[in-house]
């Protein structure tokens, strides 16, 4: 009897969103990404309450539960060492997955470029942002997660062909590279010190250089291929429970979660200060 042939399915990719594949897709990739974007959201909610909508309303109100839930995320939350902690091992495990899902592809550089495309767009709309709103160097991104990530599998599509130990080699150094001028920042202007990190380098709202968080990437995409060398899920029943679909949602569509969520986070907080008078 002749096996039935199975049905393609959607694969994990970078920016988010389906591809078309002949393996399942890794559900547990997309639930973990879908994990870091919930707390990516929360992180950018805190800092908006602390930072942006916080002071004026703990000014309008200052005895109310909303001043309080403001100063905490100014004042404790956002310097708290946990919160770093947290921030490093979310921010390491994004990346890498990201640079997992790369390891599946066979057409990183029009994905690189498509990504590309995305994140120079963004530029400009934020540079609009600053100046329709009248503010120097206040939304503009000029060289974000996308940019970063964009460049990674740009770089990545370049040394796929390498052996894996050589491709942590190099992204061990990346990362050691960039950890050290993180706290050792030389006095070098200019578009590629800023892109890489090693300068004192220009303004960002979200800044993510080359250095080290490139390397991060370059590590999932050099080690993903052993736990998932056939391409498959580890768990392959674990995801259709309930409690996974959401992250799991989030996590196939991260790209457009990351540039939807400020816009809607912001404009909710806006209707909120106006419900409550604040």
């Amino acid at each position: 009897m002749d096996r039935q042939k199975q049905p393609a399915a959607r694969q994990c990719r970078p920016g988010g969103g389906p591809q078309t594949s002949a393996q399942a897709r890794i559900w547990e990739l997309d639930a973990i990404r879908g994990v870091c974007v919930v707390l990516m959201i929360l992180d950018h909610v805190l800092y908006d309450l602390g930072f942006l909508f916080g002071p004026a309303w703990a000014a309008a109100a200052p005895e109310s539960m909303i001043a309080a839930v403001c100063t905490f995320a100014r004042d404790i939350y956002w310097l708290h060492p946990l919160r770093l902690i947290v921030r490093s091992f979310v921010l390491a495990g994004f990346i890498g997955i990201c640079g997992i899902c790369c390891s599946f592809s066979r057409s990183n550089l029009r994905r690189g470029l498509k990504l590309l495309a995305v994140a120079l767009l963004l530029t400009l709309v934020t540079a609009a942002m600053d100046a329709f709103s009248g503010y120097t160097d206040f939304y503009i991104i000029r060289f974000g997660v996308l940019h970063m990530l964009a460049i990674s599998i740009l770089l990545y599509a370049l040394l796929q062909r390498l052996p894996w130990p050589l491709l942590v080699l190099f992204g061990l150094l990346l990362i050691a590279v960039g950890k050290y001028y993180s706290t050792q920042p030389v006095a070098w202007s200019g578009l590629l010190p800023f892109v890489l990190g090693i300068g004192d380098g220009s303004y960002s709202a979200d800044y993510f250089p080359l250095l080290p968080y490139s390397g991060y990437f370059l590590l999932g995409a050099a080690l993903g291929v052993f736990p998932y060398r056939k391409k498959q899920s580890r768990f392959p029943h674990g995801g259709s429970g309930a409690a996974w679909r959401p992250f799991c949602f989030l996590g196939r569509h991260a790209l457009w979660a990351y540039l939807l969520h400020q816009p809607l986070v912001y404009g909710l907080l806006l209707l909120l200060g106006l419900l409550f008078g604040l």
